[in-house]
């Protein structure tokens, strides 16, 4: 009995032992799966804490990029490139341009920017993709300037900077921008073109643009065979007025000389003031020396009106207007210029308050052909008188038929004593006449223009006897013509009485 009773207890000894073993196995085992429990426990809480840090990071930053979106005044849009709709637009929009999103986003390209706008961002845009779809994908980025209407009707210069987005695979699928108005930019940068380009008193271009569009006339010109015209327009008597009421009045003086220069040419020609009161127009195309002539008339006779004045009364100025014209007086920039520069004096020198055209060599002209010599009459030449006219007009007829018959005297002799003696009796019946008349208008230098007649006619009676006596030279008969009579006397001397009939057509 106490045997067995023995071995029951050893045997329940050993159980217990096995009992006790697997319990701390087990609470080994709990304490250890306890101590990575509280270790991963403690991971997914830092886990936790940094998604949610990341979270509200990736809120702030929504925030902050809505609020810079919202709030920017350039326009941040995103654009599908497939369908070439838009997939965002911020609501700065509206600043920009009146419209609402919703109603840009529904708008069509015609609707978004100009034509001509539109043809430069389609160009850029494609030129982009052919880059990119070439391999070349270092640069997507372009500048673009688009003129965008605005709700109520007026166009809204803006920047559009532009940058192309692709997927994973590398295909393009978006476009992302930024439109900036830069209506204040363009606003300074055509001011400082202006100063470069325009003369800021009278807003009319100034030398630099006139010799850049004289430039490009003269080579449409040639290039078409065409013709084009230079007048050189210089105030008379603005000085006195300039220094008598002060620059104050002769800055408006000048102001309104230009707007009364523009109303009479057409939109295609230049007015320029090149200095002082010096202008020059560029008429770029014209058929023919009667319609430059019409213009300068229709200047020269709007610059003649009297101008009101601050104080109430009328100022009173004229102008020289010469004229040069391509191709006949010059083909380049530099000849034009001179020549015309030249005939504005030349018509200063003929009494002021009259229009010229350069005439070389005094307006003889080489002929070729069955007229060796030709002296022409030119509008620009008339009085105001039409006795005078008529009688200055035949003696450039004589002249011009004595020259011709000087020319083949040898052969005809008889019609060059014919045509010297016509001259002669012209010349002293026309003085006799003009000197009448000068004398019923009361012409303060009548005795010194008599005079000169005296003279001009006992050269004649000279060169008369000279040839009785066959003992004329050619060269002085030529040059008594045209440099002492045609030239000196009467498109010269003559001019200083020409305002005497221009004053009396006006008080009638």
């Amino acid at each position: 009995m106490n045997l067995f009773s023995t071995e029951s207890k050893s045997e329940e000894i050993v159980h217990l032992y096995i009992v006790i073993a697997i319990v701390t196995v087990i609470s080994f085992l709990c304490v250890g799966l306890a101590a990575i429990f509280i270790r991963l426990n403690r991971q997914l809480n830092t886990e936790i804490k940094a998604r949610q840090a990341t979270l509200a990071e990736l809120r702030e930053n929504e925030r902050n990029l809505r609020f810079i979106t919202e709030n920017s005044a350039d326009v941040i849009w995103t654009m599908d490139i497939e369908s070439g709709k838009f997939t965002y637009v911020s609501p700065s929009v509206y600043n920009l341009r009146g419209y609402t999103v919703e109603e840009v986003m529904a708008q069509s390209v015609e609707e978004l920017m100009t034509p001509d706008s539109a043809e430069r961002a389609f160009n850029s845009l494609a030129e982009s993709i052919t880059r990119w779809n070439s391999g070349d994908h270092s640069d997507t980025r372009r500048v673009t300037e688009i003129d965008q209407p605005h709700k109520d009707g007026h166009l809204v210069s803006t920047e559009v900077v532009t940058t192309l987005h692709a997927n994973s695979q590398g295909q393009l699928t978006s476009i992302i921008g930024i439109s900036r108005d830069i209506t204040e930019r363009k606003k300074s940068e055509e001011a400082i073109r202006n100063l470069a380009f325009y003369d800021p008193l009278t807003t009319l271009p100034n030398r630099r643009l006139l010799f850049d569009r004289l430039e490009q006339a003269i080579s449409h010109a040639r290039r078409n065979e065409g013709r084009l015209a230079l007048m050189f327009i210089d105030l008379d008597k603005f000085k006195p007025i300039n220094d008598q009421y002060g620059h104050a009045t002769g800055d408006k003086l000048l102001q309104t000389v230009a707007r009364r220069m523009q109303r009479c040419l057409r939109e295609t020609d230049t007015a320029a003031r090149i200095g002082g009161d010096e202008f020059i127009v560029l008429l770029p195309e014209i058929s023919n020396r009667d319609d430059v002539l019409m213009i300068a008339e229709k200047i020269r006779e709007a610059l003649n009106k009297p101008y009101p004045n601050i104080n109430s009364n009328e100022l009173h100025i004229s102008a020289c207007i010469g004229i040069a014209l391509y191709p006949e007086h010059g083909h380049t920039e530099k000849q034009l210029l001179k020549n015309g520069d030249s005939a504005m004096y030349q018509a200063k020198e003929s009494g002021r308050n009259c229009v010229w055209i350069y005439q070389p060599e005094a307006d003889v002209i080489a002929e070729q052909e069955t007229q060796l010599l030709r002296l022409n009459w030119k509008k620009a030449y008339e009085s105001g008188n039409d006795q005078i006219d008529h009688e200055h007009k035949e003696l450039f007829q004589l002249a011009a038929i004595l020259i011709n018959n000087a020319m083949e005297k040898d052969r005809y002799h008889e019609a060059f004593d014919h045509a010297f003696q016509a001259l002669h009796d012209h010349v002293v019946q026309h003085f006799a006449e003009e000197e009448k008349i000068l004398a019923a208008y009361d012409y303060s230098d009548l005795a010194e223009h008599t005079k000169l007649h005296r003279e001009l006619i006992d050269q004649v009676e000279h060169l008369y006897q000279s040839m009785r006596a066959e003992q004329l030279s050619m060269g002085s008969l030529i040059d008594f013509i045209i440099d002492d009579l045609v030239k000196g006397h009467l498109l010269k001397k003559d001019r200083k009485f020409y305002p005497l009939f221009r004053q009396a057509h006006k008080q009638h």
